[in-house]
């Protein structure tokens, strides 16, 4: 069965949940004494304080999508390399054999730029082999052992980028699913151990009990302010 997609169970930013968290455990280090009557201990404080620092282990969104961007480009270069060396083949071929002919064809479909990455490598693999093969028919136009070389050699480096690039987003989309649970975790322990200290404090310390108050909005503060009496 497929796994439900992991989201965001809360509106905080994620950068003021974990400011939030922060001043939790600093808040309850400060009402220990209250907190420890509630069953706060060493274990929970350890709890607490894994879910913070695990949210604070992960890389950002913005630095998941850098790293996305940096392997998309690095194949998108790869693969231009390797279509000009393939475009240049082709030409060679074109003026030996003519555009229609059987031969010419043996080196693939010349459309590559229309293609997907993965036809490229496989159409490169192909004119290898055809490019060896019509070497001594095409030296004079020069096509050389090396260039064959070369071509084969960037093929070998886009379908390795093709593969990086792949495992970058799926790292990335696992690394995104992981980072919204623990997110998650923090605001679940969060929101718990900030409606404790409400209770606590309910009635008999207002300053206290405003201090662990806890706006589920993008900046962490109240959608409307409260109106200051006349």
């Amino acid at each position: 069965m497929k796994k439900e997609q992991v989201v965001r169970t809360f509106k905080l930013a994620d950068a003021v949940l974990k400011q939030k968290a922060d001043e939790l455990i600093a808040l309850i280090d400060r009402d220990i004494t209250e907190f420890t009557d509630r069953g706060y201990n060493t274990a929970k404080k350890t709890e607490l304080t894994t879910a913070r620092n695990t949210v604070d282990s992960f890389p950002s969104d913005e630095q998941l999508e850098a790293v996305k961007i940096n392997l998309t480009e690095q194949k998108d270069a790869a693969r231009n390399a390797l279509e000009k060396s393939m475009r240049s083949i082709f030409k060679m071929a074109e003026h030996v054999f003519g555009l229609y002919s059987a031969k010419y064809k043996e080196f693939g479909n010349a459309g590559i730029s229309q293609l997907s990455d993965a036809e490229v490598v496989r159409i490169a693999k192909m004119m290898s082999v055809t490019a060896e093969k019509y070497l001594p028919q095409l030296a004079d136009e020069g096509l050389t052992s090396e260039k064959i070389n070369i071509l084969i050699t960037q093929r070998e480096a886009l379908d390795i980028a093709i593969d990086a690039q792949a495992q970058g987003i799926s790292g990335r989309d696992v690394a995104t699913e992981s980072r919204v649970e623990a997110l998650n975790k923090l605001y679940q322990l969060s929101t718990k151990y900030a409606g404790i200290g409400q209770d606590i404090f309910y009635e008999t310390n207002e300053a206290k009990y405003n201090d662990y108050i806890i706006y589920d909005t993008p900046s962490g503060l109240p959608e409307v302010p409260p109106v200051n009496p006349v």
